[in-house]
């Protein structure tokens, strides 16, 4: 009988060979199948959730509640008899505005037409220094021979007097080293008052400042400057003040910049004139005005003036003002 030999490794399968490794196939197979049957009984229920859950791709989060836009409750009907309440309204009477369209037949306003010999002014008021120009008035100052001062000014004042309220202005004021502009209410000895003043004045040697002031019985009381973030000169601004019995706030643009002190003792109490200009002063007045180095026929545009009595509330320049 043949003896059986060991094939050598390289050599060719013989058929001994050929059953054992189908045989260890076999086992291998069975054992796989039995690991992997036990592995998939053991998993948790939540381990073969998230499986399949990555297979499936990201599961959305809960969408948390839309509460915007918020939509106001449907109102409910009041009892019989009940009024909602509503903010009383103020009253809509005694104020005025004008935007100056007409400025020599104007309603409200006035030119000022006579001189000026002794004051500190060094020019006439002279209603031919006041034109129609870009939808309201524009005041002019000039050099001028054959007159008893060297020059002719613009002024323009109310027929009537006024008390506490707000007053604005849309104005763009005069240019030039010598000239000053003024926005104010005024009453005095001329007609039978103490002297009682609020102003905001620009002087055109540097129009990047603004200039408050204020009187009481003829005496100065708290004067203030304060520099703007532009220069005044270049258009119109919304310029403003309010008078109450208990002080004064001022206004640019719709902002306030300025007030006085609580309890001051100095605040105005006498109506007033409301009144507006464009002027020089004598060669005194150079020291704050600065030398008369102005371009003639240089002056300060006004496009709307409006008084709103205080608690009232009329029509007034800022209705319609935008800054810039």
């Amino acid at each position: 009988m043949p003896r059986l030999t060991a094939p050598s490794a390289s050599g060719p399968k013989t058929p001994f060979r050929s059953a054992k490794a189908r045989i260890a196939a076999s086992c291998t197979a069975a054992v796989l199948v039995a690991v992997c049957l036990v592995t998939a009984t053991a998993l948790p229920q939540t381990a073969q959730i998230a499986t399949v859950s990555r297979a499936a791709g990201p599961v959305a989060p809960a969408k948390a509640p839309d509460f915007y836009p918020w939509v106001r409750p449907a109102p409910v009907a009041l009892p019989e008899g009940l009024k909602p309440w509503a903010r009383a309204s103020k009253p809509r009477k005694g104020g005025f505005i004008t935007q100056l369209n007409a400025p020599l037949a104007d309603t409200v306003f006035e030119a000022s037409n006579h001189g000026n010999s002794g004051s500190f002014y060094g020019g006439d008021w002279l209603p031919d220094n006041i034109l129609s120009r870009s939808g309201g008035a524009f005041l002019e100052v000039r050099r001028t021979k054959g007159r008893s001062l060297p020059y002719t000014a613009a002024e323009m004042k109310s027929d009537q007097h006024f008390g506490y309220g707000r007053y604005e202005t849309i104005m763009q004021p005069a240019r030039g080293s010598g000239l000053v502009t003024a926005f104010f209410t005024f009453t005095g000895e001329p007609f039978g008052d103490p002297h009682d003043e609020i102003d905001i004045e620009f002087l055109g040697s540097d129009t990047t400042k603004i200039h408050f002031n204020y009187f009481k019985n003829g005496r100065k009381i708290k004067p203030a400057t304060f520099d703007l973030p532009f220069d005044a000169s270049a258009k119109p601004h919304l310029y403003a003040f309010e008078w109450r019995p208990d002080g004064i706030t001022w206004f640019v643009d719709g902002e306030p910049v300025y007030a006085t002190e609580t309890g001051d003792k100095g605040i105005p109490s006498h109506p007033g004139k409301v009144m507006f200009s464009a002027w020089t002063g004598i060669p005194q007045m150079a020291g704050w005005h600065g030398p008369p180095l102005f371009r003639d026929g240089s002056g300060a545009q006004f496009n709307c003036v409006s008084f709103t009595p205080l608690g009232h509330d009329t029509p007034k320049c800022s209705d319609s003002y935008e800054a810039g």
